[in-house]
């Protein structure tokens, strides 16, 4: 083979192992804006005003609660604005694809709200109070766990149970 097809045919595979690699990579790993790995059996749709969303059962500490999940991206953004608490559910469960470390903020949330994190094996990380906000997303101050998380339950304030999160086949 001469010198100049024998580069030509190398290029064209090393080419195409670079798009079989970028390929691979955009498949094979979780994108922050996917939907979360479902990780709730025996759930359901959710009631209004969270029509779209699932509900679930999770145990938190000895306490059953009736949670709306969160689960993407935009539901995830979405979270309760515009809703006091998340009446008719015990709360908001927001599902991550993985560790995170996104905060939370109480723009467009009429009423304080209970903020408890967990990993990925439901284990308590921290828990805060967070305050109202009539401002904007970038004045309105954020909420963070204390070190990556993979669950965020979302109260109404004095409702978060104490302990460990548990999630309950229904």
């Amino acid at each position: 083979m001469n010198p100049v097809r024998a580069l030509a045919v190398g290029g064209g595979v090393l080419l195409l192992a670079g798009v079989a690699l970028v390929g691979w990579a955009l498949v094979g790993t979780p994108r922050a804006n996917g939907p979360a790995p479902m990780v709730v059996i025996g759930s359901g749709p959710a009631r209004a005003p969270f029509t779209g969303l699932t509900e679930a059962d999770v145990v938190v500490g000895d306490r059953t609660l009736r949670v709306v999940i969160a689960d993407d991206l935009d539901e995830r953004v979405e979270g309760l604005r515009g809703q006091v608490d998340a009446a008719p559910y015990g709360g908001m469960l927001f599902v991550f694809p993985g560790d995170a470390t996104t905060g939370f903020t109480m723009a467009g949330v009429p009423g304080p709200l209970d903020l408890a994190f967990f990993d990925g094996t439901g284990r308590r990380l921290g828990d805060l109070t967070m305050a109202t906000c009539a401002d904007a997303d970038a004045t309105c101050p954020g909420y963070f766990a204390p070190r990556p998380y993979r669950f965020a339950l979302e109260t109404a304030a004095g409702a978060m149970p104490p302990g460990d999160l548990r999630l309950v086949a229904r």
